[in-house]
């Protein structure tokens, strides 16, 4: 199934709230309403659907849609960027860590209770800072993982079922899986 048409930003008023959905024509035979983690609505109409019935379903369903709505609301606020200075809290299986940045004479990262101890020589930028401190999370979770489930891994691995397990970032907060070959490691 394709878009045929054109894609348009739309609203509908229901009672104090205000529906803001994007419409998207193709070559189907029902209409589709879809509301989308990010807060987004998007109706899928056929190509012959008039306006005002689209807005009439849309009114009908408005109770369903705002329900939605309200729940991914709840996810809300994102995990913010970070910026990897003093006191700033990270999450690193399954508990929260706040940052400290002390100088010393090398570049690690060590867990002291519920704190990363982050040594540097120097002030450094915050790329340096967020490398470093990938690697070791990296560095700890493959050898949790391979602690843990070892003899499992190799077995599953040497029984040819089974490809490599190679760590990879998930993007936001651990929702998305990268591919069926890799073990997502949650790193915000």
């Amino acid at each position: 199934m394709e878009a045929l048409i054109h894609y348009n930003q739309l609203s509908v008023v229901y009672g104090r709230k205000t529906i803001d959905f994007s419409l998207l024509y193709c070559d189907r035979k029902t209409m589709e309403i879809a509301v989308l983690p990010d807060s987004t609505v998007i109706v899928k109409a056929p190509v012959q659907s008039d306006i005002a019935l689209i807005e009439k379903k849309i009114r009908k369903q408005a109770r369903w849609i705002l329900r939605q709505l309200n729940y991914f609301k709840q996810f809300n606020p994102k995990t913010p960027d970070r910026c990897y200075v003093n006191g700033e809290t990270h999450l690193y299986l399954g508990k929260q860590y706040r940052l400290k940045l002390v100088e010393g004479p090398e570049n690690s990262v060590k867990i002291i209770s519920r704190l990363f101890s982050y040594h540097l020589p120097e002030r450094t930028d915050s790329n340096c800072c967020r490398e470093t401190f990938k690697a070791m999370v990296f560095g700890k979770g493959t050898a949790s993982i391979c602690g843990k489930h070892g003899s499992l891994l190799a077995e599953i691995q040497g029984s040819g079922y089974w490809p490599a397990y190679p760590l990879c970032e998930c993007k936001k907060d651990g929702a998305a899986f990268q591919t069926r070959a890799q073990l997502p490691l949650i790193l915000t």
